[in-house]
C-alpha cells in the first residue's frame, strides 16, 4: 500500500508541474494570439486557448483555433446526430461522429475559397467567410471561419448544403454542449485554469481537454522532453493534452504505447461533478 500511495504522489506531483506549465503556455497563447483569440470568440461566443500550426493547400501556413465534440457511437439521440438529420441522411451506419468549429488562419496567404462546402474522404468543411488582420509581426493574416464534420464513413456524392446554415448549426451545437454540461466544464477550468478545446461523450463518461501543440513553444517541449527522458529517451514531444474524465471509475495510470508514441498518465481527482480522472496525454514524434 504504501507503494501504491507514493506511486500516486510522484504521479500527482508531475501532473501539477504540467497543469502549471500549461497554464503559462494558455497565457501566452493568450497574450500572442490575443487578436485572434477575440475573432474566434466572437465567432463562438467563448474562449478557447487551443490552438494548432499546420498547412494546408499545397504547404499554405496556417494556425488554427478551435473546439470540437466528439460522439464516436451511434445513438439517435446523439447531440451530432439531431443537428445534422436535416442537411444529410444519416442513419447506424452513416453519422457524424466528430465536429469542430473555429478560425483557419493564413499566414501570408489566403483560402482559395473564402466561404463553400468542401467534401475530402469523411470530412465536410464549411467556410463562411474571412476576416483581415494586419499582424505587426506576421503581417496580412487572412482567418476563414470554419466547421468540420467527419463522418462515421465516405461522404458519397455533391453536398448540397448552404454553408453558412451548416456553420451556423455548427457553433450552436458546440455551445449547447458546453452548456449542457457546463458543471463539468466549470471544474476544469478550477482544476486547469483555463477553458477545455475539445469535449468527448461515450455512453455516460463525458471527456473534456485541451490540446497544446508542443511546436509552439520551445521551452515547453524541452521541459516535458527532461521531466519524462528516463521513460521516452531520445525522443521529442509534440503534442500534450490535458483533460479530465468523468463517468467512469477513475484509477491511476502511467503507460507509453511505444507504437503509438504516446505516453498516458494520471490519477483519480475529486470536482463538484464526482470523482473524475485527471489526466495527461503526450504524443511524441
Amino acid at each position: 500500500m504504501a507503494q501504491v500511495g507514493n506511486e500516486e504522489q510522484i504521479i500527482k506531483e508531475i501532473m501539477n508541474a504540467l497543469s502549471g506549465s500549461a497554464r503559462y503556455m494558455a497565457d501566452e497563447i493568450r497574450s500572442t494570439f490575443s487578436k485572434y483569440v477575440d475573432i474566434y470568440k466572437g465567432v463562438s461566443g467563448f474562449e478557447t486557448q487551443q490552438v494548432s500550426l499546420g498547412t494546408v493547400e499545397n504547404s499554405k501556413r496556417v494556425f488554427l483555433i478551435q473546439s470540437s465534440i466528439t460522439e464516436p457511437n451511434y445513438d439517435s439521440n446523439n447531440y451530432l446526430v439531431n443537428a445534422f438529420k436535416g442537411f444529410f441522411n444519416i442513419n447506424e451506419n452513416f453519422y457524424p461522429t466528430y465536429l469542430m468549429g473555429g478560425i483557419e488562419c493564413y499566414m501570408q496567404s489566403s483560402p482559395s475559397e473564402p466561404s463553400g462546402v468542401k467534401v475530402s474522404g469523411s470530412m465536410v468543411s464549411a467556410y463562411n467567410g474571412v476576416e483581415s488582420v494586419e499582424d505587426k509581426d506576421m503581417g496580412q493574416v487572412i482567418c476563414a471561419k470554419k466547421a468540420s464534420i467527419r463522418f462515421s464513413d465516405n461522404v458519397g456524392g455533391e453536398v448540397s448544403v448552404n454553408p453558412s446554415d451548416l456553420f451556423r448549426v455548427a457553433l450552436d451545437v458546440i455551445n449547447n454542449v458546453r452548456s449542457k454540461f457546463s458543471g463539468i466544464r466549470d471544474d476544469f477550468v478550477n482544476t486547469y485554469g483555463f477553458e477545455p478545446g475539445d469535449i468527448t461523450l461515450t455512453g455516460n463518461e463525458v471527456m473534456l481537454s485541451t490540446l497544446f501543440d508542443l511546436n509552439m513553444s520551445s521551452t515547453m517541449r524541452d521541459y516535458i522532453q527532461r521531466v519524462f527522458s528516463s521513460i521516452v529517451p531520445e525522443q521529442t514531444p509534440e503534442l500534450m493534452g490535458l483533460g479530465l474524465l468523468c463517468g467512469a471509475q477513475p484509477d491511476l495510470v502511467f503507460s507509453y504505447d511505444d507504437a503509438e508514441k504516446i505516453l498516458v498518465l494520471g490519477h483519480p481527482h475529486k470536482v463538484s461533478s464526482g470523482d473524475c480522472l485527471k489526466y495527461s496525454i503526450i504524443k511524441y514524434l
